[in-house]
């Protein structure tokens, strides 16, 4: 029997066995590669389909869509669009880029800011659509993955966010801030839950984090709750403790704190080292002027972006932080009634 099968102890034949099995791996491989990316182009040309807006007026995108201008030439001019606030013309100038780019890197940069613009256009289910599509092409993208956070929690669908923030979390990225955070949002606009209950379940997470603490604070004083306000970090919460009752702030003796009752005209002693906005009211009001008041001004911690209002998420950087509240003395307005 050994000599019908001594030619597979021939050197010859295993050279020649093993160029054949390279040889239907490498035709599999350019097979699977072929199929790969035939599929990622249909992919990605039913979605060009469904987001292209057809209009006879936009004869810009039949210009630039005939004549062979390369998608970074495309990419740039999209930006310089969406910078001055043309999303429209933005938005279908990266759609036609999406149909020129051939590399995988190309096309998931191209999408990314096709995505932020939807977003800065206000577009926020386009803008999901958009960066889900996105990340088919590189699950582990980052920022299109935070953008995601954002989008979800702007929808009110924060069970979507927080399933975005594990997986987040699992790139190692720190997510602590933002997980507090759309819990809170969760726990808060929950319309099965009694405001106590909202309040029990969020104490302690407050007792860690100053943003929930700040966000329970504002929900216990609309729902008429108790909350020891030590629990506050006085310095990002000025604002809110300024138009808070008399009543609650006499339950601290932070110097901040009781610096504003000699503001507010209910104590007398002004404290040391106070804000010297505070410090400049408590001495008009211990000398009888009534007519100078207070009003604040928020500026991020990130892009030290300035609002009239205050902010969680910055409305500019979409950072999550706490901003810095500045003090500014104003004269008070009293309005004037009159009939008619």
């Amino acid at each position: 029997m050994d000599a019908l099968f001594i030619e597979y102890r021939d050197p010859i034949f295993g050279i020649v066995v093993f160029f054949v099995a390279v040889f239907i791996i490498a035709c599999a491989n350019y097979w699977w590669g072929t199929f790969k990316n035939d599929k990622e182009k249909n992919s990605i040309e039913q979605f060009i389909k469904k987001f292209e807006v057809v209009s006879d007026a936009n004869e810009y995108k039949k210009l630039l869509d005939e004549f062979s201008i390369s998608s970074e030439s495309l990419g740039l001019l999209a930006h310089s669009f969406a910078k001055s606030g043309e999303y429209e013309k933005a938005i279908g100038i990266y759609l036609i880029a999406l149909k020129k780019v051939k590399n995988r890197d190309e096309k998931q940069y191209v999408l990314c800011e096709l995505g932020k613009t939807y977003f800065k256009a206000g577009f926020l289910r386009r803008s999901s659509e958009v960066f889900t599509e996105a990340l088919k092409l590189y699950p582990r993208n980052e920022e299109a993955l935070k953008y995601l956070t954002v989008i979800y929690e702007q929808l009110k669908e924060y069970e979507k966010s927080l399933e975005v923030l594990d997986v987040l979390e699992e790139l190692n990225v720190a997510v602590e801030i933002e997980k507090n955070y759309v819990t809170s949002l969760k726990v808060l606009e929950d319309e099965n839950k009694s405001d106590k209950t909202k309040y029990n379940e969020l104490i302690e997470l407050a007792k860690k984090d100053q943003i929930v603490a700040r966000m329970l604070f504002e929900f216990a004083k609309e729902a008429k709750l108790e909350f020891d306000i030590e629990i506050l970090n006085a310095n990002t919460s000025l604002d809110l403790l300024w138009n808070s009752d008399e009543e609650i702030l006499k339950k601290s003796n932070l110097p901040v704190i009781q610096s504003m009752l000699v503001a507010k005209g209910v104590e007398k002693e002004i404290p040391e080292k106070i804000p010297f906005e505070l410090e400049v009211l408590a001495n008009l009001r211990k000398n009888n002027y009534t007519k100078a008041g207070l009003n604040f001004e928020y500026t991020c911690s990130s892009c030290k972006g300035t609002f009239p209002i205050h902010f969680y998420r910055c409305p500019s950087c979409h950072a999550l932080k706490l901003p810095y509240i500045s003090l500014i003395l104003t004269k008070n307005d009293y309005e004037e009634y009159y009939s008619f």
